[in-house]
């Protein structure tokens, strides 16, 4: 009996794929402003890619001798306001989630994952990348 094939596609798109758990997780340490906790979760050399589109964003770019990790972690706390509330929604097929404030959606947040540690998390904070998540036109 020879193994199910899948397309390539399938394969990638499994590949790194992060579970609920994890994303699950991110949020509520997010929420409570849990840096070590974030970093727990990141591997190291984490990449934190945030796609503002030109607007105005809390990240910062990483300073030349700070642990990814930390900056990171730090990045993804700053996104969040006593405002601000999250969700674990489907993103693309896979795990994600959205940040909302005042009842727009803010931000989206995925990731991947190596050796079980996030390697990679994208924040797209793009307002005209939202739009969808914000029918209103409100961001």
């Amino acid at each position: 009996m020879t193994p199910a094939r899948y397309p390539a596609r399938a394969r990638r798109r499994h590949r790194g794929a992060v579970d609920r758990g994890v994303m699950e997780r991110l949020a509520r340490l997010m929420g409570e402003g849990d840096a070590d906790g974030i970093r727990a979760l990141l591997r190291p050399d984490v990449s934190l890619i945030v796609d503002s589109g030109g607007a105005a964003h809390p990240a910062r770019p990483p300073a030349e001798d700070a642990d990814a990790d930390a900056e990171a972690a730090a990045a993804l706390i700053a996104f969040m306001t006593a405002r601000t509330t999250t969700a674990t929604v489907s993103i693309n097929g896979a795990p994600g989630l959205v940040l909302t404030r005042d009842g727009a959606v803010v931000a989206a947040v995925i990731g991947e994952l190596r050796a079980g540690l996030l390697s990679s998390v994208w924040v797209v904070c793009n307002p005209d990348k939202l739009r969808h998540w914000n029918p209103d036109g409100d961001v």
